[in-house]
């Protein structure tokens, strides 16, 4: 397989990032219509619903996302189109099956859901109520696998960007209308109108076709399952993690609002952030797969994937961190300026995950999935742990050094033991670039903590612009783009 090139890194970082742009945008629209339609506690009760939801549909949806991803990805590379149409009937099987068993689920958990996130069964009813956003979740999910899959990326950020504005236009007024009781019919409405859009874009690659009932057709997907195993552990690991925190927030006496206020400070540290990661699944990870066992292309791979999520992480997180109080107000209310301290402790988490995302797909793209699974596990235990302490000591604010500590703690134990086990390194220049964009970023937080408005601006612009010359420098010296801008300088000069 081909290594990818800076320009095909950024090309793809482009193109999905762009998509994420406007979820973003639609995102920020629907935050700040209901911050000022349902309050902080509605917005805890949303996310603590929705969180449910995620869990239980990464505990039902088998692995088949990843599996049935990575399967067709090999045959259409193959040319093998009979067997690609044959392979989406097949996943798209075993995807309403787990879809089925997603919302049964729901239904057999949920006075256990109830208890474990509120601390009584008095929300037994309203967690089966999230039965049908499961299983549709799941569902979801399967076509955005054959979309991956028979690499029509285009058509996935189509269905993305469908998917941005499709969600305002059904929560809001929904909001307006039921206020607080709207949070689940807004909920199971968003997770209809987002599997018609992504259905509605890979069936016109692959019409939907199913076959449940031909058992011997059914049993070809077992290996699809076991292939699968690993990322449905990890995914079931991260959610309950998710759950965990929210749960000790609320049952340490911060009750709805404080989850409400956490969420909104990981929204805005992490959800925002992740333009910068939304090309990782559909494109860089088939990459990397086929090129973990030639050691010096993997290597060469994995830096090049750092290199570009780095540079253009660090200015971003200085500005965002300077940006912070301003968009607070903007895209809240004032009831939530007490998550602007969270949010700044919180962001080096994201710089640490630039940095560590691209090292943790090694084991996926291996097949290792023990390994994966090992490393998750120990990452969520970590992070919950972090975070709830550090609720406990410092409220927000000590949840997103929590948080921030996680990040560092699993970068160095990501890098100890992929290093060991398969050969990974990262080349000088990309260590070298890290240290200084971190440095510029601790300066520029620091800069963002201080009161004076003057202080602030002048020590935020004096880290930002070394911040942005690695940036820089890709867009110009390693792109077609770049090139392109060079010799046309150069003809003019001659």
């Amino acid at each position: 397989m081909k290594t990818a090139s800076y320009n095909h890194i950024l090309k793809y970082t482009g193109l999905l990032g762009g998509v994420q742009a406007l979820y973003i945008v639609m995102a920020v629209l629907r935050n700040k219509l209901t911050a000022l339609l349902v309050g902080a506690v509605g917005m805890g009760l949303a996310d603590l619903y929705s969180r449910a939801v995620e869990l239980l549909s990464n505990a039902s949806n088998l692995g088949l996302y990843m599996s049935g991803a990575r399967t067709l990805a090999g045959l259409c590379g193959e040319g093998r189109w009979r067997a690609v149409r044959h392979g989406v009937c097949l996943l798209r099987t075993w995807v309403a099956y787990a879809a089925a068993l997603g919302a049964l689920l729901t239904v057999a958990v949920s006075p256990l859901m109830s208890r474990f996130a509120t601390g009584d069964y008095g929300a037994t009813a309203a967690f089966a109520l999230l039965a049908p956003a499961v299983a549709l979740s799941v569902l979801t999910g399967g076509e955005m696998a054959v979309l991956k899959g028979c690499g029509r990326l285009r058509r996935l950020a189509q269905a993305s960007a469908g998917g941005a504005v499709c969600t305002l236009l059904v929560a809001v007024p929904l909001y307006w209308w039921l206020g607080l009781r709207g949070v689940i019919p807004v909920i199971t409405a968003v997770a209809a109108a987002t599997f018609l859009i992504y259905l509605r874009a890979a069936t016109r690659e692959c019409p939907y076709r199913i076959a449940p009932l031909h058992r011997r057709f059914v049993s070809r997907g077992v290996p699809l399952l076991r292939l699968g195993l690993a990322y449905v552990v990890a995914g079931v690991m991260a959610s309950g993690a998710e759950m965990a925190v929210r749960s000790g927030l609320m049952n340490s006496g911060g009750g709805l609002k404080t989850v409400g206020l956490y969420a909104a400070g990981l929204t805005l540290t992490v959800s925002y952030v992740r333009i910068l990661f939304m090309s990782m699944d559909a494109d860089y990870f088939p990459r990397l797969s086929g090129l973990v066992h030639e050691r010096r292309r993997m290597n060469l791979t994995v830096n090049r994937q750092t290199d570009v999520l780095v540079a253009f992480a660090a200015p971003f997180l200085i500005l965002f961190a300077l940006a912070l109080p301003l968009l607070v107000r903007l895209l809240y209310t004032a009831e939530f300026m007490a998550v602007v301290p969270m949010a700044l402790c919180a962001v080096g988490f994201m710089f640490f995950k630039a940095l560590y995302t691209p090292i943790a797909y090694l084991p996926l793209a291996a097949g290792h999935g023990t390994v994966f699974v090992v490393m998750e596990l120990i990452y969520n235990v970590l992070f919950a742990l972090s975070v709830i302490a550090g609720a406990r000591w410092g409220g927000l604010a000590g949840a997103g050094a929590g948080l921030a500590l996680s990040g560092a703690i699993n970068l160095a134990m990501l890098w100890a033991v992929y290093a060991r086990r398969y050969g990974f390194r990262l080349r000088v220049a990309t260590l070298r670039r890290s240290a200084g964009l971190l440095l510029c970023l601790t300066a520029g937080l620091a800069a963002a903590a201080q009161t004076d408005l003057s202080v602030r601006l002048a020590g935020g612009i004096a880290a930002c612009l070394p911040a942005c010359l690695p940036a820089w420098h890709l867009l110009r010296r390693q792109t077609a783009a770049g090139n392109a801008w060079r010799n046309l300088l150069h003809r003019r000069k001659h």
